[in-house]
């Protein structure tokens, strides 16, 4: 008996097997390489954050998940600076992921960053 190897159908549908799941590993990765982004614009935010007004810091988070296509609540943006000589950003937000309208996946996530702010 002599093995041929795949046949052609067999590999449309391994094929169409690799794209399915690489498509939905893509949605669940998309959430945490958003996640990162958000992360790092608020990383900036709190470097530059003492030369600015807590309101001028919400909205440049604002305008920076805009552009990476994340709905921001300006009520779950919280700027702290009760803490003396120091300054703390806290957004909450949740994001999903829809993988071919038949699983959607949800996740909540959370920046939590403070910094010392040196006084001269």
């Amino acid at each position: 008996m002599r093995n041929r190897g795949i046949s052609g159908f067999g590999i449309i549908v391994l094929m169409i097997i690799l794209i399915v799941l690489g498509y939905a590993g893509y949605q669940v990765l998309r959430l945490y390489l958003t996640y990162g982004s958000v992360t790092e614009k608020v990383e900036q935010a709190i470097r530059v954050g003492p030369t600015m007004s807590d309101q001028e810091v919400i909205n440049q988070l604002l305008r920076d998940a805009k552009e990476n296509n994340v709905q921001l609540d300006p009520d779950s943006i919280f700027v702290d600076r009760s803490v003396d000589d120091s300054l703390r950003i806290y957004v909450a937000y949740d994001d999903s992921s829809d993988i071919f309208g038949a699983l959607t996946i949800r996740r909540h996530f959370v920046v939590d960053k403070i910094k010392a702010i040196k006084k001269m």
